[in-house]
C-alpha cells in the first residue's frame, strides 16, 4: 500500500509498466501482447521497504543478498474460447536467510490479504477497460 498510494502513481502519469518502474520494480522480461514480468528486492517488512536497486534481468537473477527477498510478478494474458483472453498475475519470492524467511512470512501474514485485494482491483479495472466499446467501434 505505500508504494500504490505514493511512489508508484506519482503524478499520475506514464503507463502502468512506467508506473511499477518508478516504484522501483525492474522489467525483467516482455513478450510483446502476452506477459510482462517485473522483479523487486530488499526487506520488504522494513517501513520504507528496504528496496534493492536491481538495473537488469542478469543483476535481479544474480541478487542473493542475506537477509533479504527478491520477488518476480507477471502479467500474463492467455487466449480463451470464444475470442476472449484471460488475463492472469503470479508472484514468486526467494529468501536468502532464516531471518529473512522468519521477516517475510509476518509481513505476508499481515499484508497478503491487501495485496491480494489490489490485484483483484486491478483485474477487474482491466477487465472494464476491456469490455467498454472502443471510440473508433461507433463511427
Amino acid at each position: 500500500m505505500r508504494g500504490y498510494g505514493h511512489r508508484a502513481v506519482r503524478g499520475g502519469a506514464g503507463t502502468f509498466p512506467e508506473r511499477l518502474q518508478r516504484f522501483g520494480f525492474t522489467k525483467l522480461e516482455e513478450i510483446p501482447e502476452t506477459e510482462l514480468v517485473f522483479g523487486l528486492a530488499g526487506k520488504f517488512w522494513r517501513p520504507d521497504g528496504g528496496l534493492r536497486r536491481i538495473q537488469n534481468r542478469e543483476a535481479f537473477d544474480g541478487f542473493a543478498e542475506d537477509g533479504c527477498v527478491k520477488a518476480a510478478w507477471n502479467l500474463r494474458v492467455a487466449a480463451a474460447d470464444g475470442g476472449a483472453c484471460e488475463l492472469s498475475t503470479e508472484t514468486r519470492i526467494a529468501y536468502f536467510g532464516a531471518g529473512a524467511r522468519r521477516k517475510f512470512r509476518l509481513y505476508w501474514t499481515l499484508v497478503g490479504p491487501f495485496s491480494g485485494a489490489l490485484r483483484k482491483t486491478l483485474l477487474r479495472g482491466v477487465k472494464r477497460g476491456a469490455e467498454e466499446p472502443s471510440p473508433s467501434a461507433s463511427l
